[in-house]
C-alpha cells in the first residue's frame, strides 16, 4: 500500500512536451508526451478567463494527475520557450505570438504594440482622449467605397504651417488676392 501511494505521489505532477492542440472543444485539449515515451490524448488544458490560446507543436506543459491517476491529466501551465519574449524589466508583461508581433506593458503606463498590420472592427466609433495625436506615415481617409468621400471634422486643418481658415491665394485671372474661405 505504502508503494502504491508513494508511486501515486510521484506521478501527481509531470512535465510534457505537447504534439497536438484540439481547438475546437469547449475545453482545449492536448496530447503530449510524458515519460518514457508516454503519449497521452484528450489531456485537459485549463487557461485564465479572457485570454487564449494554441500552443505550438513542441511546447512544454506541466501537468497534474487528478486523484493521482494518470488517467485523468490536466494540463495547467503551457510555455513555448523558442516564441517567448526575454529579457523584460521587472514589472513587464506582455502578449506575444510565434511570427514575433507583441503587445508589451512597460513602467511609466508605456504601452507597445508591434506588428505588421493592425485591424479593429468597431461597431460605432474610436474615441482618443489625448493632448496630441501623431502619425509617421500616410494616413488615408476612406468612407463610403473610394478614398476621396472620406470625411475629416475639426475646427481648422493646418497643413505644412498653413491654416485652412486662414489662408489665401492668388487669382492670376482677377490680379489680386483672394479673400479667406467662406465657413458655413
Amino acid at each position: 500500500m505504502f508503494k502504491q501511494l508513494k508511486r501515486k505521489l510521484q506521478l501527481l505532477v509531470s512535465r510534457a512536451v505537447v504534439n497536438i492542440v484540439t481547438d475546437s472543444l469547449r475545453q482545449q485539449n492536448l496530447q503530449i508526451n510524458l515519460l518514457d515515451g508516454e503519449t497521452a490524448d484528450d489531456v485537459e488544458r485549463f487557461q485564465n478567463y479572457g485570454h487564449t490560446s494554441v500552443p505550438p507543436a513542441g511546447s512544454e506543459a506541466i501537468v497534474l494527475s487528478v486523484g493521482g491517476k494518470r488517467q485523468h491529466l490536466v494540463a495547467v501551465v503551457v510555455d513555448s520557450k523558442s516564441s517567448r519574449l526575454k529579457d523584460l524589466k521587472s514589472g513587464d508583461s506582455a502578449l506575444y505570438h510565434l511570427d514575433g508581433h507583441y503587445l508589451l506593458l512597460t513602467e511609466s503606463q508605456l504601452m507597445e504594440l508591434v506588428c505588421k498590420n493592425l485591424h479593429a472592427t468597431v461597431a460605432e466609433k474610436i474615441l482618443f482622449e489625448t493632448q496630441q495625436t501623431q502619425f509617421t506615415g500616410n494616413v488615408d481617409i476612406i468612407g463610403g467605397n473610394s478614398t476621396a468621400s472620406g470625411t475629416s471634422t475639426a475646427a481648422d486643418h493646418v497643413s505644412s504651417g498653413i491654416s485652412f481658415l486662414n489662408h489665401v491665394h492668388y487669382c492670376e485671372k482677377c490680379g489680386s488676392i483672394t479673400s479667406k474661405p467662406q465657413v458655413e
